[in-house]
């Protein structure tokens, strides 16, 4: 019997300093995860990660909906009795990282990131008919400046899943 509470005492205390490195490494990483302890240094949580991604994640969208966006739509204008068409575009000018929380989905796990975009409107000569005003280009400014918040998607790594940001009312 004291063969084995012997051989049990060191199998335990084995286990122990196997899980133990320099500074604590796996108790202190538990303990950090848990918000117990300190983080060890060089720490970067995943939530960190992604917030660091949202200002190359914010370029590459402006650019994608600012090409989607060229066309613009076409809006109607009453005056009066009569009424014209003009052409209204928004161009995508500025973006700015707003927050990053845990995804709480059942099946997805990971990160969202908040992006908020700074568009200013322009519209196009008015025309009669909408046809015409179609075919007009939307080069003059407005004072209009629009906000938008988007939402996207990263893996639990803080990677971005490259897909089209959803309207956010964050």
């Amino acid at each position: 019997m004291n063969k084995w509470l012997c051989l049990v005492c060191l199998i335990g205390l084995l286990s122990l300093a196997g899980c133990q490195s320099e500074g604590g490494g796996v108790t202190q990483k538990v303990l950090a995860d848990f918000g117990i302890g300190e983080h060890p240094e060089g720490y970067v949580s995943g939530s960190d990660k992604v917030y660091q991604q949202l200002d190359t994640v914010g370029q590459t969208e402006m650019k994608r909906m600012n090409s989607e966006g060229r066309e613009g739509k076409i809006l109607f204008e009453q005056d009066g009795l009569k009424g014209r068409y003009f052409k209204e575009t928004k161009v995508y000018e500025s973006a700015r990282p707003v927050d990053v929380k845990s995804s709480t989905g059942s099946t997805d796990r990971g990160f969202v990131g908040f992006i908020e975009y700074e568009c200013r409107m322009y519209h196009g000569e008015a025309k009669p008919t909408r046809a015409e005003a179609a075919a007009q280009t939307a080069d003059i400014s407005t004072d209009k400046t629009v906000r938008e918040t988007m939402r996207y998607n990263f893996s639990v790594s803080g990677t971005w899943d490259g897909g089209k940001g959803e309207r956010s009312s964050q």
